[in-house]
């Protein structure tokens, strides 16, 4: 009569059976808050196991060495960007209105300013890692930018690109300031969101506003 109870008893003390990857998933997401909270050097195996409902060796299995977990953590910061085309003719306000959505969708990505933050205090600790990242996300994201602005505002005949063709760091230094101050200050001290997005959409348009034509020398 006791069969009934007991099997349920037994699924309760089952661990769940996930797929690999998303196992590996939930092992970074509990590893980025072990290392927010405590620093590399003092968290524990035993820490990241825990957050992540694992036992240590159910951790073990996944990762040999918390040298690994960090490595692995850092490496999910170098996905690729992706910067979608608009659709269709837009005219220049709607343009910056779309950049800006796409800018601030990627800052705004789950874990991004941890693991920035993370990358700041540890990367001495893999300056390839760190230079990867700068090739494959930093790099590649001015390129896409620089190639939209270009579409944007063509250059006309001999005349030298605009300013944020050129430079299109430019184009991304007001997110990227108020992620820095997002990152390392109080919330009520930093700024907030649309105070940031409302600058910074005056600025692209003061910066992409048509060029009077050049005077006859």
């Amino acid at each position: 009569m006791d069969t009934p109870s007991a099997a349920p008893a037994r699924r309760e003390g089952m661990r769940l059976r996930l797929p690999p990857a998303v196992r590996n998933r939930q092992i970074l997401d509990a590893a980025l808050a072990v290392f927010s909270e405590h620093g590399y050097a003092a968290a524990r195996m035993d820490d990241i196991a825990l957050r992540s409902g694992l036992s240590k060796g159910g951790l073990y299995a996944h990762f040999a060495s918390k040298e690994q977990v960090f490595e692995a953590l850092l490496s999910r910061l170098l996905a690729p960007p992706s910067l979608a085309r608009p659709a269709g003719p837009l005219s220049l306000e709607q343009w910056v209105d779309w950049l800006l959505d796409e800018i601030y969708a990627r800052f705004s990505e789950p874990g991004l300013r941890a693991g920035l933050r993370l990358l700041v205090a540890e990367g001495e600790r893999v300056p390839a890692l760190v230079a990867q990242w700068h090739l494959q996300v930093v790099q590649p994201y001015e390129e896409a930018v620089a190639a939209q602005l270009a579409v944007q505002q063509p250059a006309d005949g001999g005349a030298e690109p605009p300013l944020l063709v050129r430079e299109p760091w430019l184009a991304l230094s007001p997110a990227v300031h108020g992620l820095i101050m997002q990152t390392v200050l109080p919330p009520a001290m930093a700024p907030g969101r649309e105070r940031l997005r409302r600058g910074h959409r005056e600025l692209l348009l003061r910066l992409l506003q048509p060029r009077p034509p050049a005077s006859a020398a």
